[in-house]
């Protein structure tokens, strides 16, 4: 393993150590601003990644925002901040393995599996709004979170057909980075709309996971990928 490898992953273990103490320790605000650091931290390990990545920059750029637009989740204004914010970063992310796939011809089967992810994820998410408390019936009637989790969805797709195309080390850890994204969501929702506090640390262990993940797919190199991305960007 490289050093840049060994430090990402020295990286998660601490901020995940950071994040569960600050959950049992202290209160969910102080717990916001603990994530938020924590995304910020890779944010500015991402700019200082070399080769520089535009993509790289501008997607954690967009999950900072998005965290500390969390922090004032309640507000209106950044509610619907946290979604944009977070959807556009998933946009992107999106577009790293979409690049790839287009390359490669999309067989029956992965159509047929992509239709199924994407039925079995809209029940997912309609049982979540029939399931939501009344107190936050309103906040989920946003055309900003169901815009998210088509996007979320799709994304997902994407990352999964990805690895399944290349399977090397580089797209295992892409599609782990947009899974552990995922699973933060799915758990930090479960926590907020269906007061389970309890989901939080799994929310914030797989957030940095997220992060952490995509930062190891951007310090990865595999050989079978050089004709495609043979400077190592995003």
């Amino acid at each position: 393993m490289s050093e840049r490898r060994k430090l990402i992953v020295f990286s998660i273990v601490f901020w995940v150590a950071v994040n569960f103490a600050s959950l049992s320790m202290f209160s969910e605000e102080v717990s916001r601003w603990v994530r938020f650091i924590g995304t910020a931290f890779f944010f500015i390990t991402a700019t200082l990644h070399k080769p520089f990545s535009w993509k790289l920059f501008f997607i954690f750029l967009l999950f900072s925002i998005c965290d500390f637009s969390l922090i004032y989740f309640e507000n209106p204004i950044f509610n619907a901040l946290t979604f944009i914010s977070r959807g556009a970063a998933f946009v992107i992310v999106g577009s790293i393995g979409a690049k790839r796939l287009k390359r490669l011809k999309i067989t029956g089967l992965e159509f047929f599996i992509g239709t199924i992810l994407v039925a079995i994820n809209l029940v997912l998410l309609f049982e979540l709004e029939n399931m939501i408390s009344l107190k936050h019936a309103e906040e989920l009637y946003s055309p900003g979170f169901y815009a998210f989790a088509i996007i979320a969805i799709l994304t997902t797709i994407i990352a999964v057909s990805y690895s399944n195309r290349y399977s090397n080390l580089k797209s295992i850890f892409y599609m782990c980075a947009v899974l552990w994204m995922i699973f933060s969501d799915m758990t930090y929702f479960i926590g907020y709309y269906l007061d389970f506090p309890e989901f939080y640390y799994a929310d914030h262990a797989f957030n940095i996971l997220g992060s952490g993940f995509l930062m190891l797919y951007a310090a990865t190199t595999n050989k079978k990928e050089n004709y495609i991305d043979i400077d190592v960007k995003i």
